[in-house]
């Protein structure tokens, strides 16, 4: 009762589902599940109808910790209280997840399958072009069955089921509503999603990770491509997912190219979190950090650019942390940062205050002369 009112939640969206049955915003009390906060109150008042028939109205009942979060809590799920952070999925967490899949061995080839890979990119692809993420098994089934027979192994069968099942129990996967999920193995698997035929998609965290954060999807894509897609036309397969190859500028740990329609940088995300983190994710100009609902907000700005003709390198040296003002002032050439690490507006040759550093990251000089040199002065 309860997951199905979240499964109503996902589906209309926090204001709708509010508004269709009389709730307001929570404040203090929320339901934590697969990552994302939920209005206690409301969910367990809509849950309440499959006890008396209708849900309650807001009126009927009152929320806090002696009764909504004590009922929720004795049914297993954790409500947090006023003040009580949510901890929620992180980047490496979803990098991690993505690193570990365990396909299935072909018996003649020896080569990993691609069932597990297909499906996560089919889900990036649809979240990239802002489709909802949520979709009926019906349209699940014929898609990724389409993507399987053209560009799995050649003896793979078109059997959707084992992946989606497999995602789930890796965490990566939603199947709301449902807790008796079987194992992604044997007849058993299959009956049950015959019978089932859930609405399922991507875990309400991760979804929301590949897309708002562009670098972070396509450096999964990038990954999943170089993991499993030997032999495959990557430019094809990205196009039949709904990814366009000249938007992928995310990726691996070291400076590396994909070969696609344009050739594209791959960046690594992850070193610039961690050169946002050395900073607390304060501007290194201005100072200022930059809160947002899911925690706080910098970019990681290369001194010297990546890609031709400058061909920097995507090491901690050559990257700063920066308020996305100073981001594209800096990209620009409107402002550098001189020998003794005076910030200069180049604009008005004003000085301004002096760069400032952490001590777990160093600076190349060299990166900031060339910037200076190639950058400021020909802009």
């Amino acid at each position: 009762m309860v997951l199905d009112a979240i499964a109503e939640f996902d589906r209309l969206g926090r204001d709708a589902f509010l508004e269709e049955y009389g709730y307001r915003r929570a404040i203090g009390y929320f339901l934590v599940h697969g990552g994302r906060r939920y209005d206690s109150k409301a969910i367990a008042g809509v849950a309440y109808r499959g006890v008396r028939g209708r849900p309650l109205r807001p009126d009927e009942f009152s929320g806090g910790n002696a009764t909504v979060a004590r009922v929720l809590g004795d049914l297993g799920f954790e409500v947090t209280k006023p003040g009580q952070a949510v901890t929620v999925p992180s980047v490496e967490d979803l990098l991690q997840k993505v690193d570990s899949l365990k396909p299935a061995v072909s018996p003649t080839t020896g080569a990993q399958k691609r069932h597990q890979p297909l499906t996560l990119l089919w889900a990036i692809g649809r979240a990239a072009q802002g489709e909802p993420r949520l979709t009926t098994w019906e349209s699940t089934r014929r898609e990724l069955g389409q993507l399987i027979e053209e560009f799995g192994l050649e003896e793979d069968r078109p059997s959707p089921e084992f992946p989606v099942l497999w995602l789930y129990h890796h965490g990566l996967w939603d199947l709301p509503g449902h807790t008796d999920v079987p194992r992604a193995s044997g007849s058993p698997a299959q009956r049950w999603m015959k019978e089932q035929r859930p609405d399922s998609g991507l875990r309400t965290w991760a979804h929301e990770i590949v897309t708002d954060q562009e670098d972070v999807r396509a450096q999964i894509v990038v990954r999943l491509l170089g993991a499993y897609f030997h032999g495959v036309d990557h430019n094809t397969l990205l196009a039949r997912i709904g990814l366009n190859p000249v938007a992928i500028r995310g990726g691996s740990s070291t400076p590396g190219r994909v070969e696609s329609v344009v050739e594209r940088v791959i960046r690594d995300s992850l070193l610039a979190e961690q050169i946002k983190r050395a900073h607390d994710y304060h501007c290194q100009i201005c100072g200022d950090r930059l809160a947002l609902q899911q925690g706080f907000y910098a970019e990681g700005a290369h001194i010297r650019p990546l890609g031709k003709p400058h061909n920097g390198p995507d090491e901690p040296d050559n990257l700063l942390c920066l308020c996305p003002n100073h981001h594209v002032l800096f990209d620009r050439g409107a402002i550098a940062i001189q020998a003794d690490l005076r910030v200069m507006d180049t604009t008005s040759e004003t000085p301004l205050d002096l760069l400032r550093l952490a001590p777990n990251h160093e600076i190349s000089p060299e990166h900031l002369a060339y910037h200076r040199k190639v950058i400021a002065e020909r802009s």
